[in-house]
């Protein structure tokens, strides 16, 4: 009995030793011989992290960029979602905007996105813009412009005809797309449906063909060419045939062509700070001299613009109508509101 005895408390403490021995769980060893709690051990290659816990360089969520991501540039911001309860949630791009205050710029709508912009002056002028980003290549919209203005004779004041309707399709690359260094460039076409007025049926086209390029994260500039084109006819005929039809293009291809542009700063993460230098066409239906029947003038703008939230900013600044004949008491102080919207870029996302 006592030798069965002695031969079990052997076997006993040889199980004992056996054990402290070996590793503990996660291959690390134990030096005091406790038991290493798992959560404690290095997980052993090729073991998934457990659930919750995030892994290193994959962002938490699909709004923050990666660690190589530099953040978004110059642009509205995109704020992510706030309900939890959504699951998850495709990553938005950051809002860039097709014009700076009246010319356009080399960065289009992302695919899908809804663009609308409503603006009014102290001028009287009232205008709205309504777009749509096409595939991150293009965008088509159809709006309403102040900026064509008519005069009887060369010394009167020229007056806003409004409201003149036009459509418009821009096509282009998204900067550094095709090259590291390459900016964002747009081809643009715009055309204004037929308009009668005090008498006179008026036209206009614009072709356009713009640069942008971020000057590190917070500025940007533009810079771009225009070609343009008008037409005036006057509505009554004369001796039974209509009246002769004036055109921009009739007069020499010099006077089609100017080279517009802007700047963009971010100062602040949610405020802009804009300047542009823009044209735009002016009537005469009484002047003597056809090359004075139909002219560009140019425009300059400044201003601010502020997010209000990430689907809507605000905009507010300063428009002189003709700086070549500057006058401050023509000068315009002019306010906006732009709403963008990705919920028609998101349900196509769910077709896929």
């Amino acid at each position: 009995m006592k030798q069965a005895s002695g031969m079990i408390l052997a076997t006993v403490l040889g199980t004992a030793a056996v054990a402290r021995a070996q590793p503990a769980p996660g291959g690390a060893p134990s030096p005091d011989g406790k038991p290493v709690p798992v959560s404690d051990a290095a997980a052993p290659t090729g073991t998934p992290a457990p659930t919750g816990t995030p892994t290193t360089g994959v962002p938490a969520s699909p709004y923050e960029p990666p660690p190589s991501d530099p953040g978004p540039l110059l642009g509205g911001q995109v704020d992510p979602p706030r309900d939890g309860r959504a699951g998850p949630q495709r990553r938005h791009p950051p809002m860039r905007f097709p014009e700076v205050l009246t010319t356009p710029t080399g960065w289009l709508l992302p695919a899908g996105v809804l663009y609308s912009r409503n603006a009014i002056d102290t001028g009287g002028g009232v205008t709205s813009d309504d777009r749509v980003g096409l595939g991150d290549v293009a965008e088509f919209g159809v709006a309403t412009t102040d900026q064509v203005r008519e005069r009887q004779l060369l010394a009167d004041k020229p007056v806003r005809i409004q409201p003149y309707i036009t459509a418009s399709f821009r096509m282009g690359v998204e900067e550094n797309r095709l090259f590291a260094g390459q900016p964002g460039v747009t081809l643009g076409f715009r055309k204004s449906f037929e308009r009668e007025h005090a008498g006179f049926k008026t036209r206009i086209a614009e072709l356009t063909l713009v640069a942008s390029k971020h000057l590190g994260p917070d500025a940007a500039i533009h810079i771009g060419g225009t070609l343009w084109d008008a037409s005036m006819q006057a509505t009554a005929q004369v001796d039974d045939m209509p009246a002769p039809e004036t055109t921009l293009h009739g007069h020499g291809l010099a006077r089609q062509i100017r080279a517009f542009g802007g700047f963009e700063a971010r100062p602040l993460p949610r405020s802009q700070i804009l300047i542009d230098l823009g044209w735009a066409p002016d009537f005469c239906y009484q002047c003597t001299a056809e090359t004075d029947r139909i002219k560009l003038r140019p425009e300059l703008s400044w201003g601010v613009r502020y997010q209000v939230a990430s689907f809507m900013h605000i905009e507010s600044g300063v428009r002189v109508p003709d700086i070549g004949n500057f006058n401050l008491l023509d000068a315009q102080i002019f306010g906006q509101v732009t709403f963008t919207s990705f919920a028609l870029s998101d349900a196509v996302e769910t077709l896929k």
